[in-house]
């Protein structure tokens, strides 16, 4: 044997020696976590036979080596332990550190009321951590601006099947919209065709497209997975930079030890509903593992079409369509996916998600039933909005004296596809109004459609850094430091227009070269919280600067200041804030298209600036007044610019939103009962939400000054109550006053076109007299384009019910209970009726 097989054979067995030293490893720490458990399961089998304190003896001696759950377990145990020997201040500490282990633990029906009170006056005290308003950990108390937290019991107690509903049922000012396209949400009235003036992250990583801005809050965002919500409510471009107008929602997943095995759960409903979840994770020493798989798939509700409201809409066939689907997911399921590890300062992450939303009708202004199964797929996909991503990051937390430093690497790549129907009937007269050339080789027939897809990639690199100081006993605070690059390209673009069902119009290869480009980015922010006795000071400002792939540039400056006052009960605070929203990317170029599609100068093409918002704000917050209950009072005033529109198929910054209002906040919890309340109260003091900007009806005002498609006053009232030890009931009442929904009569439009090009005609014929009543005509015409409808005010109650069995927990949740029939409306969008009774019974087992 000669010596270079002697040295590979000395190599392979050391590496057999190293996988066999791991493997051993790995099975002793699973050994080791197997007995741990068992310690203290015995020693809560000791504690409830009156064995005190051998049980608590016991857990004191394993404690530091107790991790996540046992911990906390047996944390709990020590102070019931306490507290039977009637030492409520060491009982006290024990608390204290369970919640510093679990700051939302919640008290079971087995918890005597000593120690319930305890626990829920400590939380009650600012136990619970954010870190979402000023990128720093701080307690609800001491953040810049008010911040909403949604725990993992208050999602289920609301019954919401989305993230959008569970936003709309805790958060001020957040309530639901209907773009009919997607699922959306608006915040303080300002909102878009879809979601993308709100920053969604994932534990703190963006989630909204680097291409279009949006991140809908829908089924492909798991419920199960998530231990809670921060809520950022107002601008925050001063940490977060663009996306970030009017809110933040910082998701916050489970770790490992806090699901501390499998958990599996399936739901079926009445429109064909079911959905699937299984949530894993555990903790082995250092090694955090934490899983999720979420599906979700819907047929819908089918609803008959009222003629009085929509007309009785025929196919481009002939065939009568007397119904739409609301609520169906598309022709593939939803889902999410995705994994985390934590290890020693390391942490990756990776998300994979599908969403498919149908929309019930035609183009939102058009709004007219349609034959869905008769237009042709594209890549597997049907009319619906479609998006599926991948994001994954790796970052690395360490510290060096008193500098918390985290640096971390990010990728996100997504395929989203807009396919949207116009009309089944021909659309000559809807081109003419639209400015659109070639018509006749393609509008003069039905069945009209758009498809636009697109592939995204984005790779950017983050450095955070944070220093705490005092200064003397009096002054203490923290600086906060944070850089940010990344790089955005578009690798392809399609734009196709679609008749007949099935057939295109033949796709122009200047329209994938205008669409396809790439963007850099790159940040710099500075975060300043100072304390003096009781007042403290958070002040932060951000500068972020984009090459844009038309090669000019944006430079935005986000600053942003605050002053709190603590007290031991109450708080008050102030804020001043500015925030700014590039516009997106698809919006420019589809501009550009559409400068095409109607004959102009590419360089005529609309240019697209930021949205800009300004924001004031002075709210009160009261803890524990009376037992168990705490509130806040916000009031806000928002200078909105800048919003961009939609004019039919073009993007404007048409839009400006001057709005002022209140907001009320307050919960009140007992061991077997809570409640939550909410209550919004928003005027509108001048707004231009239309962006209206034909030529023809410039001679017309587009100021609505009115909350546009969003009701003056909103109220969520959200009760749980535990009536045994295993039966658990809640319910969800909302409360809508009346509305009025501003949109483009896309027939009224064609009309005035008509009756325009008539008039013409008749004046060449010199038919004088007849023109003068054809113009008068048209003047009564043009008033009626942009429609005006009434809202009528509405409360909706959705109620649940669980009972567990052991590891086994049957539910039954219903939405819209009395199956009240209403109405919603969006961006430029007709009336879209909304879901009725829905309802899903559930069984979920702990493994």
């Amino acid at each position: 044997m000669n010596e270079r097989m002697i040295q590979w054979l000395r190599r392979l067995l050391l590496c057999a020696a190293m996988v066999n030293g791991q493997c051993s490893m790995v099975n002793v720490m699973a050994q080791d976590d197997l007995r741990l458990r068992r310690i203290c399961s015995q020693a809560e089998s000791d504690f409830k036979i009156g064995r005190t304190e051998e049980a608590r003896d016991t857990l004191l001696h394993y404690l530091n080596t107790f991790k996540g759950a046992i911990k906390r377990d047996a944390l709990r145990i020590i102070a019931l332990s306490c507290l039977s020997d009637y030492d409520e201040q060491k009982a006290g500490e024990y608390v204290k550190l369970m919640l510093e282990e679990d700051p939302y633990y919640s008290v079971s029906m087995n918890d005597p009321p000593v120690f319930v009170n305890m626990v829920n006056e400590m939380k009650a005290g600012k136990t619970a951590k954010v870190t979402t308003a000023s990128s720093m950990e701080e307690s609800l108390d001491e953040v810049p601006v008010p911040t909403t937290l949604i725990t993992e019991e208050m999602i289920h107690n609301c019954g919401g099947r989305n993230l959008q509903e569970v936003l709309a049922a805790y958060v001020p000012s957040m309530n639901l919209i209907d773009c009919n396209d997607d699922i959306n949400i608006a915040m303080r009235g300002i909102y878009s065709n879809s979601q993308e003036e709100m920053l969604i992250l994932l534990n703190g990583h963006r989630l909204n497209s680097y291409a279009t801005n949006t991140a809908a809050p829908d089924f492909s965002m798991s419920l199960e997975k998530i231990k809670q919500i921060e809520v950022l409510r107002g601008p925050a471009s001063s940490i977060y930079g663009g996306v970030a107008l009017t809110a933040v929602v910082n998701i916050i997943t489970k770790q490992g030890a806090d699901v501390d095995g499998v958990k599996v759960k399936a739901e079926g409903g009445n429109h064909g509903q079911i959905r699937g979840d299984v949530v894993m994770g555990m903790r082995y020493y250092g090694l955090d593992v934490m899983a999720w798989l979420s599906g979700y798939s819907s047929r819908g509700e089918r609803r008959s079409v009222p003629e009085e409201q929509w007309g009785k809409p025929k196919s481009y066939d002939g065939d009568t369509i007397d119904y739409v689907t609301l609520g169906r997911s598309g022709s593939r399921p939803t889902y999410d996916l995705g994994v985390q590890l934590s290890l020693k300062g390391w942490q990756l992450l990776y998300n994979a998600r599908f969403s498919q939303v149908r929309a019930p009708f035609t183009f939102a202004t058009t709004a007219t039933a349609y034959d869905y199964g008769k237009y042709r797929s594209f890549n597997g996909i049907t009319p619906s909005f479609a998006t599926s991503s991948q994001h994954a990051d790796l970052s690395y937390q360490w510290s060096i004296s008193n500098v918390e430093c985290k640096a971390a690497a990010i990728y996100d790549r997504a395929d989203f596809t807009q396919y949207q129907v116009f009309s089944e009937a021909p659309g000559t007269e809807l081109s003419n109004a639209l400015g659109i050339l070639d018509h006749n080789r393609t509008f003069a027939n039905g069945g009209l459609s758009r498809y636009i897809n697109g592939q995204e990639e984005n790779y950017g690199l983050q450095l955070r850094a944070g220093y705490n100081y005092a200064l003397g006993s009096r002054h203490k605070g923290s600086l906060a430091i944070g850089a940010e690059y990344s790089h955005f390209h578009l690798e392809d673009l399609r734009y196709q227009l679609g008749y007949d069902y099935n057939k295109v119009w033949e796709e122009n290869p200047d329209f994938s070269k205008n669409g396809r480009g790439h963007e850099t980015s790159a940040d710099a922010s500075l975060q300043l919280k100072h304390q003096w006795r009781s007042l403290i000071l958070n002040a932060g400002l951000r500068y972020d600067y984009k090459r844009r792939t038309d090669d000019t540039e944006a430079n935005e400056l986000s600053p942003r200041v605050a002053l709190i006052l603590l007290r031991p009960k109450w708080n008050v605070k102030f804020s001043y804030s500015k925030s700014f929203v590039d516009a997106p990317y698809l919006y420019r170029r589809s501009n550009l298209i559409t400068a095409r599609l109607e004959g102009l100068n590419p360089k005529l093409a609309t240019q697209l600036s930021p949205e800009r918002i300004h924001s004031w704000q002075l709210s009160f917050s009261g803890h524990n007044w009376a037992k168990g209950l705490n509130f806040e009072v916000n009031g806000f005033y928002n200078d909105a610019t800048d919003l961009i529109m939609t004019n039919i198929l073009r993007y404007e910054n048409a839009g400006k939103n001057r709005t002022a209002g209140l907001e009320l906040a307050a919960d009140y919890r007992q061991p077997r009962f809570s409640a939550t309340v909410n209550l919004t109260w928003t005027h509108t003091m001048e707004s231009n939400l239309m962006g209206i900007n034909f030529e023809e009806l410039k001679p017309y005002p587009n100021d609505i000054d009115d909350n546009n498609n969003t009701p003056a006053i909103v109220m969520n009232t959200v009760v749980k109550w535990q009536a045994t030890s295993h039966l658990r009931f809640y319910t969800h009442l909302l409360f809508e006053s009346k509305q009025r929904a501003y949109y483009t009569d896309l027939t009224k439009l064609i009309l005035y076109v008509q009756k325009n090009n008539e008039a013409v005609s008749l004046f060449n014929e010199g038919r004088i007299d007849e023109v003068a009543i054809i113009v008068e005509e048209t003047e009564r015409i043009v008033t009626q384009v942009i429609a005006k409808k009434d809202i009528p005010a509405r409360a909706i109650l959705n109620v649940g019910a669980d009972y567990q069995i052991g590891k086994l927990t049957l539910g039954l949740n219903i939405h819209n209970l009395f199956d009240t029939r209403y109405d919603r409306s969006g961006m430029n969008t007709a009336l879209v009726p909304q879901q009725g009774r829905w309802w899903t019974a559930s069984v979920s087992y702990k493994f």
